[in-house]
């Protein structure tokens, strides 16, 4: 028992580094086509995810070919896409502005198929 406590923060550490794609790997991956309706998309995702979508303010960067690689832990599986950066400022329920907050979404064929919050989105700055 003492050595698998002693194991365990070699384990996580483990267990949350993603290893990188083969190049072989990224060569066969499918993007997609680049979205066009991406802001919709987006927005139609915020509906559900905000107290008040119809007062949310909007700050979209362009689509970029983009992939991620989940932790072995989480299977490692490769998202690939468009990746497409947003700030939204909503208000909460107090009818207050929150401030921005910073958003991922990868999207491929118009779907959302991975989204990354803020602190995700500074993990992946840190690694880079």
């Amino acid at each position: 028992m003492k050595a698998l406590i002693a194991l365990l923060p070699l384990l996580i550490v483990l267990g949350g580094c993603a290893t990188p794609p083969s190049p072989a790997e990224i060569a066969d991956l499918d993007f997609g086509s680049p979205p066009q309706q991406y802001e919709a998309t987006i927005k139609k995702y915020f509906d559900s995810a905000l107290l008040d979508p119809y007062t949310a303010h909007y700050d979209f960067d362009k689509p970029r070919k983009y992939w991620i690689k989940d932790p072995p832990l989480k299977g490692g599986h490769i998202h690939a896409g468009y990746l497409v950066l947003v700030g939204v400022n909503a208000k909460n329920q107090h009818g207050a502005f929150v401030g921005k907050h910073d958003f991922g979404f990868i999207i491929k064929d118009e779907v959302i198929i991975k989204t990354m919050d803020e602190i995700e989105l500074e993990n992946l700055k840190k690694l880079k």
